[in-house]
């Protein structure tokens, strides 16, 4: 069988960013030919069992709203035109963001005469809605009909939440059509990291006697990583050996540098993104991982991959929202949920967990339930089970 793989922003471990698609891609290409049309102009590590086909869009983090509804529609153009010379395609797979990605998605579908799967990653058009970013309301209502029109058109729909899952059924869309598959904890990355490699990775950042906090990931507006510092000013009152990373690109990154510099915030520091493999190594390397976003009640719906990876590497996690995560962590004693508006909150849940003997059950109960609930395998499987579904 022939999959045809839609997905803008398809990264492997050897690059930056999440790697869900290349996991699903490495599994499907074990009994099927997979070939992804990607706007990545990176080149793909070794030789790889799927082709990757790249449109060449540009994009980064740094882009304005101008600038990213061109990339969107540079990416959405050529995948049209390279997916239309692939022949005898079976199923077209789709991933968004954005979600300009069922454009080519159906325009190929029709084409081609072929079954679709559409993945869900996020919420569009209602998180940029809820955000205020889009606020026409003709707009919002075209992109809504497309919307309506992508999940109709799907034999099978993709989500990375239950909180998703409920939006979609709220919206009309069928029961039947809709499964949940949570984003991955990969955990043969963190299980491969030696004791040697972290001390490594600890000389690396002058962190060899610090409690390490890590936060990697997108630096945007919806991030609200201005949280964080907050947090790093009350306790670096209380104990100097506790350490904050915050790791990745974003448009907020330079002010929140001079943020720090201008307050004389001393311990947080802020990196640039690493590639995969690399903040695999840093994150197995710190104590305790930290989730925030600013107070918007889409936003807990989410499916971030940190929270997974935090979990792979056998981290306890600190969430400033509600939603499922929290209720996950809560439940499986892998973590706490903080209040969004008290930062005060978090600072002392930190200073606890690294004084207390709780923080060793606390990692047990994250590794375990990585490996239950969470590890590629169980999402491969259940991937597997839709492909099944949708050639009958």
């Amino acid at each position: 069988m022939k999959i045809l793989y839609l997905h803008q922003y398809f990264n492997t471990n050897k690059e930056a960013g999440g790697t869900r698609s290349y996991e699903f891609s490495k599994f499907l290409s074990e009994d099927n030919e997979v070939t992804i049309i990607t706007g990545s102009q990176n080149y793909i590590e070794g030789i790889l069992k799927f082709r990757v086909i790249s449109t060449k869009t540009k994009y980064n983090q740094q882009m304005n709203f101008f600038q990213r509804i061109y990339s969107f529609f540079h990416y959405l153009i050529k995948a049209i035109y390279l997916g239309n010379k692939e022949r005898e395609i079976d199923i077209i797979f789709a991933t968004s963001t954005p979600l300009t990605i069922g454009v080519p998605a159906l325009i190929l579908k029709r084409f081609k005469k072929t079954k679709l799967i559409f993945e869900v990653r996020d919420v569009w058009p209602d998180i940029p809605v809820e955000l205020g970013f889009i606020k026409n309301k003709i707009l919002i209502k075209i992109l809504k009909w497309f919307e309506m029109k992508i999940y109709n058109s799907s034999e099978q729909i993709i989500v990375a939440s239950e909180g998703m899952y409920e939006n979609l059924i709220k919206k009309g869309v069928k029961s039947y059509k809709i499964e949940v598959i949570h984003n991955l904890s990969n955990v043969y990355l963190y299980d491969q990291v030696t004791e040697i490699e972290k001390n490594i990775e600890r000389k690396k950042y002058n962190l060899e006697k610090h409690f390490i906090c890590i936060h990697p990931g997108t630096m945007g507006f919806v991030n609200g990583l201005d949280y964080i510092l907050d947090v790093g000013k009350i306790i670096q009152e209380k104990d100097r050996q506790i350490k904050i990373l915050l790791v990745g690109e974003g448009k907020e990154k330079e002010r929140l540098k001079a943020r720090i510099r201008n307050e004389k915030i001393k311990n947080i520091l802020i990196m640039d993104s690493l590639p995969k493999l690399e903040i695999v190594k840093l994150i197995k390397t710190s104590d305790l991982g930290l989730m925030i976003t600013k107070k918007f009640k889409i936003l807990e719906d989410n499916s971030a991959n940190k929270f997974f990876d935090f979990l792979a590497a056998g981290l306890p996690v600190l969430v400033n929202y509600g939603g499922w995560q929290k209720k996950v962590l809560e439940e499986f004693k892998a973590g706490y949920g903080c209040s969004p508006d008290n930062p005060k909150e978090m600072a002392d849940k930190i200073l606890m967990i690294k004084e207390s003997k709780e923080k060793q059950q606390l990692s047990k109960s994250a590794y375990e339930l990585a490996r239950k609930k969470y590890s590629t395998k169980i999402a491969c499987e259940k991937l597997n089970n839709i492909i099944k579904k949708i050639e009958k």
